[in-house]
C-alpha cells in the first residue's frame, strides 16, 4: 500500500504538471479566443468532488459495459493503475493549474520583454524566463496534487480496490471496518505513518520552496504582450474544448446517462426515465436523513467556522506574530493532515467520551460536526484574515479614543465591514462539507448517514438496481456549482470559480 500510494501520487503530481502548466501559459500568454472563457471552465473541476469523477468514469470505461466501450469500440479499462491516475489527476490538475495562473498574472512582464527585443523566441522566452520564475509555483502544485492523491480516499476505495490497488487510506479504512482491536491497531499504526510521512513532505518543501522564492513583481510593469498563435488559434482552440468535454463533460454526461436509465447498460431512448430519481428520491429512506444530516452539519459548521474565525482573527490582531504563527499552524496542520487520519484521531479521543469523560460520541452526529470544523476551520480562517488585514487600525482606534471596549469594537467596528468575507468563509466551508465522503465514510454509522457515505455505499454495495449513485452525485454536482455561483455573485468575483 505504502508503495502504491507512492507511485500513484508521484504519477497524479507529474500528470497534473502535464495538464496544468501548458494550460496556464495557453490563457495568460497566447492570444487563444475566448482566453477568460476557458480560465473559468478548467477551474471548474477543482469544485466538483473528485470521486463524483470517479462515479463517471466508472459508467464510462467499465471494462464490460462502458459506455465509450459501446459506442465507440474501444477497450478502456478505468480499473487499472493508469485509470487511478487519470480519475485522480483529472480533477487535481486545477492546484497546479490555479498556482500557475496566479503567478503569471502577477510576474513582471519586463522580463519576458526583454528576452524578446533581445530576438528569443517565444519558446525560448518560455524555457529561459517563464519556466524558472515559475518554479515555486509548480512545485506548490505537484506538492499539493501528491499529497491530495495521498490523502484520497473515494477515488482508490471505487476504482482502486476493484483491480486490486490498494493506498494506505484504503488500507486504513479495511482495518478499521474489521472492527477488531487488532484491526484498530493496525489502521492506527498506518495513519501514523501516512500523518507523519505527509508533514515530513510539507516541512522539507517548505524549505526548499523558501530558499527558491524571489521577486516577481516590480514597482512598474505592463500587460505581457501575448504571443500571436496566427493560423493555430482555431486548431489549439479545437483542443482545448476537447480536452475540457473530455475532462469535465464526459463524465457528468457519463453520470446523467446513468441517472436517466432504468435499466444499466442498455443505451436507448426507451430506456431513458426518472425511475432512478423516484427511488432513491421517495423511496430510499436513507436518502432523506443523509440530506438532512449533510445540509444541517454544513450549516452548522459554515456558521460556527465564521463566527469563530471572526473572534480568533480579533484575538490574533493583539498579539505579537509569534502567537500569529502559533494559531495558524494549529489551525492549518489539520486541513494538511489526511482525512482517514483525522477521522481515527477523534474515534480515540471521543469515541468513548472526551479523552474517557461524558457521553461517549461514537457513530453520532456531533463527532462528524467535530470532523468538519476540525478540518475546514483552516478555510474560513484564512479568508477572514484577509478581510482582517484590509481594515485601517485607525478605525479601531478612533472606537477606543470614544470609549469602546473590545466587544464594541468588533462587533461596531469589525463585524460589519468584514460581513462579507465572513459570509464567503461560511461558503467555503459548507461546499466541502456537504459532499465530504473520507471522514464521513469512517464516522457515520446506521441512522447518521450523509450524502458523501450514503453515495458511497450506494456504489459499492446497497443499490441492486444502479444508478442510484448517479442521481445521488447529480444533486452533489448541482448544490456545488449553485453554491459556487452564489459566492461569486456574493463576493463581487473575489471568491469562487
Amino acid at each position: 500500500a505504502l508503495l502504491n500510494t507512492t507511485a500513484v501520487a508521484t504519477s497524479v503530481g507529474i500528470l497534473c504538471l502535464i495538464l496544468g502548466l501548458p494550460l496556464a501559459w495557453l490563457i495568460t500568454r497566447t492570444d487563444l479566443p475566448f482566453r477568460e472563457k476557458f480560465r473559468s471552465m478548467f477551474c471548474l473541476p477543482y469544485a466538483i468532488p473528485p470521486y463524483v469523477g470517479a462515479i463517471g468514469w466508472i459508467i464510462l470505461a467499465n471494462p464490460s459495459s462502458g459506455v465509450l466501450n459501446q459506442w465507440l469500440g474501444l477497450s478502456l479499462n478505468i480499473y487499472s493503475f493508469a485509470g487511478l491516475v487519470w480519475v485522480e489527476a483529472s480533477f487535481l490538475f486545477t492546484f497546479v493549474l490555479l498556482g500557475t495562473l496566479t503567478a503569471l498574472d502577477k510576474m513582471d512582464s519586463s522580463f519576458e520583454e526583454a528576452a524578446r527585443l533581445s530576438g528569443a523566441s517565444p519558446l525560448r522566452v518560455f524555457w529561459q524566463i517563464n519556466l524558472p520564475l515559475l518554479r515555486p509555483a509548480l512545485a506548490h502544485g505537484f506538492l499539493l496534487s501528491f499529497l491530495a492523491t495521498a490523502a484520497s480516499f473515494g477515488v482508490p476505495a471505487l476504482i482502486g480496490t476493484p483491480s486490486r490497488i490498494y493506498l494506505m487510506t484504503t488500507q486504513i479504512y479495511s482495518f478499521q471496518r474489521m472492527g477488531t482491536t487488532n484491526g484498530l491497531e493496525i489502521a492506527f499504526a498506518l495513519s501514523v505513518l501516512l500523518m507523519l510521512g505527509s508533514l515530513i513532505l510539507l516541512l522539507v518543501a517548505n524549505r526548499l520552496l523558501v530558499k527558491s522564492r524571489f521577486a516577481m513583481v516590480s514597482g512598474k510593469t505592463a500587460r505581457a504582450s501575448l504571443m500571436e498563435l496566427g493560423s493555430w488559434r482555431w486548431p489549439v482552440f479545437t483542443v482545448l474544448m476537447g480536452l475540457w468535454i473530455w475532462l469535465f463533460v464526459l463524465p457528468l454526461a457519463g453520470i446523467a446517462l446513468s441517472a436517466f436509465s432504468r435499466v444499466q447498460g442498455i443505451l436507448t431512448l426507451e430506456n431513458l426515465g426518472f425511475t432512478n430519481f423516484y427511488r432513491v428520491l421517495f423511496e430510499t429512506e436513507e436518502t432523506h436523513r443523509a440530506i438532512f444530516h449533510s445540509l444541517g452539519l454544513g450549516l452548522a459548521a459554515a456558521l460556527f467556522c465564521a463566527f469563530f474565525s471572526l473572534g480568533w482573527g480579533f484575538l490574533q490582531s493583539k498579539h505579537d506574530w509569534r502567537t500569529q504563527t502559533l494559531g495558524q499552524v494549529l489551525l492549518t496542520l489539520p486541513f494538511s493532515t489526511p482525512g482517514t487520519v483525522v477521522a481515527l484521531a477523534l474515534i480515540i479521543s471521543f469515541g468513548r467520551g472526551i479523552w474517557g469523560f461524558g457521553p461517549a460520541l461514537n457513530n453520532t452526529l456531533s463527532l462528524i460536526f467535530i470532523a468538519y470544523v476540525v478540518k475546514y476551520m483552516s478555510l474560513a480562517q484564512k479568508t477572514v484574515a484577509d478581510g482582517y488585514s484590509q481594515v485601517h487600525q485607525s478605525l479601531e482606534e478612533a472606537a477606543r479614543v470614544a470609549g469602546a471596549n473590545s466587544w464594541q469594537v468588533l462587533t461596531t467596528i469589525y463585524a460589519p465591514i468584514l460581513k462579507p468575507a465572513a459570509v464567503a468563509a461560511a461558503f467555503l466551508v459548507f461546499m466541502p462539507v456537504v459532499s465530504e465522503l473520507t471522514m464521513s465514510v469512517l464516522l457515520a454509522g446506521p441512522g447518521n448517514e450523509t450524502i458523501g457515505s450514503l453515495l458511497f455505499s450506494l456504489q459499492e454495495y446497497s443499490d441492486v438496481g444502479g444508478g442510484g449513485a448517479a442521481v445521488l452525485s447529480l444533486l452533489v454536482v448541482g448544490l456545488i456549482l449553485a453554491l459556487n455561483f452564489l459566492l461569486k455573485i456574493f463576493s463581487k468575483g473575489k471568491y469562487g470559480i
